[in-house]
């Protein structure tokens, strides 16, 4: 009879063990937050974002199915937050709806006179059903390589996209002439470069961090992300993936 008493108890202990193994494993997994984001280029701002994230995985600070990009198949402000609205996870069927943070990451981009860019409906049509569908928005006005000159240094003057892009090449250049020999306002988007130019920036991070939050509190009250140029939010998504970091 004693046999089998400790037998049951040694049963019901296995349970309660179970029982508090699923209670830590459920708390750590509660600990990760879920993101999904979807970008409107399919090789700077997915590699710079991936760069970041990549350190966060090697500590497990986050996982691999953690954080997801959507799959890329529009080019435009409104079609960046369709493939978000759109994507399932192929492997665990999530929808964006199920993440804790949805981001998309879009260009004002002010259409061009020799074709290219975007309307100034469809840029504010994508701001107005990002809020409306609780998705935050990660924008540059007028381009994403904003982010980028903003390590550098402030800005507060208009500058057209191609002045952006020429400007960014030489700051680069300047502070490494051998990484950046290549250079130039074709390869400036290619996965490759976008991984040495993260590496390269990330030491002037709290510097980039510093200058689009003055230029976003320059605009007070009136601010208007399509209008003001420059501006961004880059920074408060990278600020959101630098926050793991503590947890």
């Amino acid at each position: 009879m004693r046999k089998r008493k400790d037998k049951v108890a040694e049963q019901a202990q296995k349970r309660e063990q179970t029982k508090q193994d699923l209670k830590r494993k459920s708390a750590t997994k509660e600990q990760i937050p879920d993101i999904i984001i979807a970008c409107e280029d399919e090789a700077s701002a997915p590699t710079y974002f991936k760069m970041l994230v990549k350190q966060l995985r090697d500590v497990k600070k986050i996982t691999p199915d953690s954080f997801v990009i959507a799959k890329h198949t529009n080019t435009h402000p409104t079609g960046i937050l369709e493939d978000l609205v759109n994507h399932k996870c192929k492997f665990s069927g999530k929808a964006y709806k199920n993440f804790q943070h949805k981001w998309i990451v879009i260009d004002r981009d002010k259409e061009r006179v020799d074709g290219g860019g975007h309307s100034v409906q469809d840029f504010n049509n994508a701001l107005v059903r990002a809020k409306r569908l609780k998705v935050e928005v990660a924008y540059s006005n007028d381009a994403f390589e904003l982010w980028y000159l903003l390590h550098f240094n402030y800005l507060d003057g208009a500058i057209a996209r191609d002045d952006l892009l020429t400007k960014v090449i030489e700051k680069l250049q300047a502070q490494n002439a051998s990484k950046f020999a290549r250079l130039n306002k074709d390869t400036i988007k290619q996965v490759d470069v976008t991984e040495h130019i993260f590496e390269e920036l990330q030491a002037l991070q709290e510097t980039a961090i510093k200058n689009a939050e003055r230029l976003i509190a320059s605009y007070e009250e009136g601010h208007n992300p399509e209008n003001d140029n420059p501006s961004t939010t880059v920074h408060k998504l990278v600020e959101l993936l630098n926050s793991l970091w503590s947890k």
